[in-house]
């Protein structure tokens, strides 16, 4: 066994599940239990300092905001790492530790990657569909409240724009829960969080022009975050810390339909 020691970042399915087949391979990733919107490497600093030099650190879908290891591996496909073609964070540590998946990894994979599309495209049953998902919604933190003012947003604060987009006022930060609600119904869906948000789910394209647009306004304002991925440049996600006005977005919208 090399001398691997596994730092982890925001907990979802995957995180989860990468966890597990660590701790059967015999390793004890260090674990923060973060948010997958605050995974920061600084969180492990005090570790950090304690990496052996015959060690190697893995760090799995973690921001690296902060000095490291030259010899380290990073793990992730979120960003620039994000694709259809790319390996998920799953696939890279099975990669690592030279193992196969199971039925059940790899659908937990195909979810974090291409949501429950690219479950369908492994023959999914709807069991199986609904299993992966409510186990990725219960790791990110939704509750059952949540899920209700999912419910609710949907039933109540959704607005239909054109016939394939709909943009929702969500009562609730957990956009997953919303997703997966209406995530038959419509093309492109755009979300505004609570916590002054927004997310989208739907084309590469959009995803591919959000990007560029959210690139340009950190110019003025580096506070604003962005994040990506997804099984692009066909389908993707995305989200940002920053809200744009509905206005701006319905024509952005009506101009790349």
């Amino acid at each position: 066994m090399k001398k691997y020691l596994f730092f982890l970042g925001g907990h979802d399915a995957e995180m989860d599940e990468i966890k597990n087949l660590l701790e059967q391979e015999g390793y004890i990733p260090f674990d923060k239990g973060l948010s997958w919107d605050n995974a920061l490497l600084s969180s492990y600093k005090e570790n950090l300092n304690q990496i052996l030099d015959d060690q190697i650190p893995v760090f799995i879908e973690l921001k690296m905001d902060c000095e490291y290891p030259r010899n380290a591996r990073i793990i992730d496909h979120h960003g620039e790492r994000a694709g259809k073609d790319m390996k998920t964070s799953i696939e890279q540590v099975a990669d690592l530790l030279c193992m196969q998946l199971n039925r059940h990894q790899q659908l937990v994979s195909a979810n974090d990657k291409g949501h429950i599309s690219a479950m369908q495209k492994l023959c999914a049953t709807d069991k199986e569909i609904q299993e992966i998902r409510e186990l990725d919604r219960r790791a990110q933190g939704v509750t059952s409240a949540d899920e209700e003012k999912a419910r609710e947003s949907v039933e109540k604060h959704l607005e239909k724009i054109l016939d394939d987009t709909a943009i929702i006022d969500s009562l609730t930060n957990k956009s997953s829960a919303v997703f997966d609600m209406i995530y038959k119904k419509y093309r492109h869906i755009f979300i505004y969080t609570p916590d002054g948000g927004i997310h989208y789910s739907g084309t590469g394209k959009m995803v591919c022009n959000l990007k560029n647009i959210f690139n340009e306004m950190q110019f003025g304002n580096p506070d604003i975050k962005y994040w990506f991925g997804g099984s692009l440049p066909e389908q993707g996600y995305f989200g940002s810390n920053h809200q744009i006005e509905k206005k701006k977005l319905k024509k952005i919208q009506q101009f790349l339909t």
